[in-house]
């Protein structure tokens, strides 16, 4: 009889596809005794032990295949092209190969000289950077020291003026308090002598009239008061008249 909607045989027959059904349930049930008196027979040690062997094969295959892979790779490739194109076509595929390599290799080599190249002369112009700027750092560090030179000579002719300056000053004080007390003296004096004056002029008999001793006394009360310029007068005249006189004209040549 014909199978006009084309499924399959075992439609078509109930029996074989009870049969294949049986068939398939039989084997599982084999697949899990079998599974069920390994794992009996070879304990969690023995499975353990197993499993670490299984992973160690499997580690050394895959090393031999690292280490064998580039042989095959030329092997499979040589057995091609010399299958396709022959022994010549092969020979120029690997000519080619090696001068494409070759200049690889060339480019490769030059990149890494000129790299080298371009990283010498950066650090030959760092080096004559960092060359000046320490020339200039040494040149400007002898300038200070210079500088430094001067001003503490400098320094040290400031403080030998100060002190000989405080010297002065301190001589000159004591100069100026000497003429002090020479004139707290001397007015003293002066005042004594008036008052023995005024008093001999009153109780002392004299030939001078009275006019003559007032104007005595009023030249002794005006004394003080005109004394110093009429000095400075005097001796500027002096010195006036001196310039005037011829003097040797040798005697002032340098």
């Amino acid at each position: 009889m014909s199978n006009p909607f084309n499924l399959p045989n075992s439609f078509n027959n109930p029996f074989q596809m009870t049969d294949l059904s049986s068939q398939q349930t039989t084997d599982q049930i084999n697949q899990l005794i079998a599974q069920s008196a390994d794992a009996l027979m070879c304990g969690p040690s023995c499975q353990q032990a197993r499993e670490a062997a299984t992973l160690q094969q499997a580690y050394v295959n895959a090393q031999a295949n690292v280490d064998t892979a580039p042989a095959q790779l030329q092997q499979a490739e040589q057995n091609y092209y010399t299958y396709t194109q022959g022994t010549a076509g092969y020979n120029t595929i690997r000519a080619n190969s090696a001068t494409t390599q070759a200049a690889d290799a060339a480019s490769s080599a030059a990149a890494t000289f000129q790299a080298g190249v371009d990283s010498a002369t950066e650090l030959t112009n760092t080096y004559n950077s960092l060359h000046i700027t320490y020339q200039n750092t040494f040149d400007l560090y002898q300038q200070y020291l210079n500088k430094n030179a001067a001003l503490e000579g400098e320094i040290s002719q400031i403080n030998t003026d100060t002190v000989t300056n405080d010297r002065k000053t301190y001589y000159e004080s004591q100069g100026y308090n000497k003429l002090q007390s020479w004139h707290t003296v001397f007015r003293w004096i002066y005042i004594i002598l008036l008052v023995v004056y005024v008093l001999g002029m009153v109780v002392v008999g004299s030939s001078y009239s009275f006019m003559a001793k007032i104007f005595i006394l009023l030249a002794l009360i005006i004394y003080p008061f005109v004394i110093n310029n009429l000095l400075l007068f005097i001796y500027s005249s002096f010195l006036h008249l001196y310039s005037l006189l011829p003097k040797n004209a040798y005697t002032t040549i340098q």
